[in-house]
C-alpha cells in the first residue's frame, strides 16, 4: 500500500535562518510529491523564519535539526516522531557570499538525498502491494 500522505518535516535550525529556510525550501521543490516540510528557529535567533512551537513539532513527522544548538535544545520526541541531525557549520562569515553559496549548494543535495530515499520506500511499498 502507498503512502496515504506526504512526509512533514520539521527543519530546525539554532544559529541562522539560513539553514532551515533553504532546506525547507528544497523539500518542498525537489521532493514535492513525497514530502512537505516547514522551517523554524530557536528562540532568540532573528530572521523571517518562524519561532520553534509545539504545534510545528506536534505536525511533523521528521524533526530535522541542522546545527549543535538546535540538536543540543530540540524537543522531546513523541511517539510517531522521528530526528535526524545533519549538521552544517561551522556558519560561514555574513558578507562571505561564495560561501553561503556553496552551503546552499550542500543542503540542497542533502535534501536530494532524503527525496531519494523516499522515492525508494515509496517504490519498495507499491512492489510490496503486488504480491
Amino acid at each position: 500500500m502507498g503512502y496515504k500522505r506526504k512526509a512533514r518535516i520539521l527543519f530546525l535550525g539554532g544559529l541562522h535562518p539560513v539553514p532551515p529556510n533553504l532546506a525547507a525550501h528544497y523539500a518542498n521543490r525537489l521532493g514535492a510529491g513525497w514530502m512537505e516540510a516547514r522551517a523554524a528557529v530557536l528562540p532568540g535567533v532573528a530572521g523571517d523564519v518562524p519561532v520553534l512551537s509545539d504545534s510545528a513539532v506536534a505536525w511533523a513527522d521528521l524533526l530535522v535539526t541542522l546545527d549543535a544548538v538546535a540538536n543540543a535544545a530540540r524537543p522531546p520526541l513523541r511517539p510517531g516522531l522521528q530526528h535526524r541531525h545533519y549538521p552544517f557549520e561551522p556558519l560561514p562569515d555574513v558578507a562571505d557570499k561564495p560561501a553561503w553559496t556553496a552551503l546552499a549548494v550542500c543542503i540542497r543535495e542533502r535534501v536530494e538525498g532524503m527525496t531519494g530515499g523516499m522515492r525508494l520506500m515509496q517504490r519498495a511499498s507499491l512492489d510490496d502491494d503486488g504480491l
